[in-house]
């Protein structure tokens, strides 16, 4: 099945007619009068997703094209049935996130040496100080909010696919995230930014042949070859400008074998890097230290993956690679809204408005997947723009699978134009160094 007719069929199911026994099953329809489970969430979700500050006036406007007389009063209501609701929409995207959405794996030269590569991140969402009992965030730091939730993303990209989603307290832990898995298939990558950072994980994945990149937390122990524990301040120093490698055993008792690259860094980025250093320990009350400030002056890798599979430059651009997983985030938060509430909306109509959402988001990614993904040089910002333009479409087609394969092909054919980013030959784009490491500024 190509990807059109697979998020064609996944659309169908998950806003479907099962939605009728879920909706009555939560208690947000108790008696069918105008919405069904299945008109309510698409009248919801799609909405949503076409106007992320959508209006009363707006779920009217959806519910009026799909054939309901829908009065402000009685959907507005809506947002106010509390717990059902929120069980609701809750349950349906939990039954949306089991569905397996991939385009076929990409091409580009660095991406070609594994079965997966997945890159893994969290992001946090403020949410109103009365759900903190539920989502209680990281209070008592300045700045943060008593409530927040945190979004848990592991993404593939080779193929788009969401490998993992997952929602949980602002207040939890990345080390202990769901998506910081200790084993994979083997030929898979796994590259996580440092709050992820973990040996005994490393470890697990290298038994089952799997691999990583990651930067290099300060203070693990580095051991020579000989397993001798190696002074890496004094060792960096002694080292010639520019790039460096070395086999190294990483951990006081895995002893797990890696290379490490150390970039040297310019003297002004290394002393940005430190006065942002003190100013974050100062924020907790502590002193950052002259060797961990010294080490700012490098930017330190460990990978399992051995020089012949991968250059320092594929190295940098795969980890490089892992801030498409942010600008994921930026899509789902500024297009999307994903973190803005409703004016006057209570904390539980809030709560309600982001499970809407992020389902709209997870649908989004689906319709992105299945039309835009086979256009390396892609925006995906670019692309979910142009689809907002389509959803009309999409949604007067949801029930007719022929029409809503169509519409999708005709939008795969309008993203493949639209949806591009031109090539740089100074500062090359994410896709360019997919194909071409070499063309990495020497500088990450």
């Amino acid at each position: 099945m190509d990807v059109i007719r697979m998020v064609t069929a996944a659309l169908q199911e998950q806003l479907g007619p099962d939605l009728d026994a879920l909706a009555r099953a939560c208690g947000v329809v108790r008696r069918q009068r105008k919405f069904t489970g299945q008109s309510l969430l698409r009248v919801l979700v799609l909405t949503l997703l076409q106007k992320p500050d959508a209006t009363t006036a707006d779920f009217c406007a959806t519910a009026a094209t799909l054939g309901l007389d829908v009065s402000d009063t009685a959907l507005a209501k809506r947002w106010q049935a509390g717990p059902p609701l929120l069980e609701f929409l809750r349950q349906a995207l939990e039954r949306a996130l089991q569905q397996t959405v991939a385009a076929q794996p990409s091409s580009a030269a660095v991406l070609e040496h594994f079965t997966a590569v997945f890159v893994g991140d969290s992001s946090v969402l403020p949410l109103p100080d009365a759900l903190a009992d539920l989502f209680p965030g990281c209070g008592g730091v300045a700045g943060t909010s008593r409530a927040a939730l945190k979004l848990h993303v592991l993404w593939d990209l080779k193929t788009g696919r969401l490998e993992q989603l997952h929602v949980t307290p602002g207040r939890a832990p990345d080390a202990g995230s769901p998506i910081a898995v200790d084993q994979a298939a083997a030929g898979t990558l796994f590259v996580y930014d440092l709050g992820y950072f973990d040996v005994e994980r490393f470890a697990a994945l290298a038994r089952h042949d799997a691999q990583f990149i990651s930067r290099l937390q300060h203070g693990t122990t580095v051991c020579d070859p000989a397993g001798q524990a190696l002074d890496l301040l004094a060792w960096l120093r002694r080292q010639p400008p520019g790039v460096v490698e070395q086999a190294i055993l990483l951990g006081a008792t895995a002893q797990l074998a890696c290379r490490l690259l150390a970039v040297r860094v310019p003297e002004e980025v290394a002393n940005r890097r430190r006065q942002q250093a003190r100013q974050k320990a100062r924020d907790h009350g502590r002193e950052a230290s002259a060797r961990y400030l010294d080490l700012l002056g490098w930017n330190l890798f460990v990978t399992n993956v051995p020089a012949a599979q991968l250059s320092w430059q594929a190295v940098v651009v795969l980890y490089r690679a892992r801030w498409q997983i942010e600008l994921l985030f930026k899509l789902w938060k500024s297009h999307n809204g994903l973190g803005r509430g409703r004016a006057g909306a209570s904390a539980s109509e809030r709560l309600a408005l982001f499970y809407a959402k992020l389902l709209g988001v997870l649908l989004q990614h689906w319709l992105l997947v299945a039309t835009a993904w086979q256009v390396p040089q892609r925006s995906l910002l670019r692309a979910a723009r142009r689809l907002r333009e389509w959803l009309l479409l999409v949604l007067l087609t949801l029930d007719d699978s022929t029409a809503l394969v169509r519409v999708l092909q005709r939008l795969q054919q309008h993203l493949q134009r639209l949806a591009r980013v031109k090539v740089r030959r100074q500062k090359p784009s994410h896709a360019q160094l997919l194909n071409e490491p070499e063309l990495l500024d020497w500088l990450p």
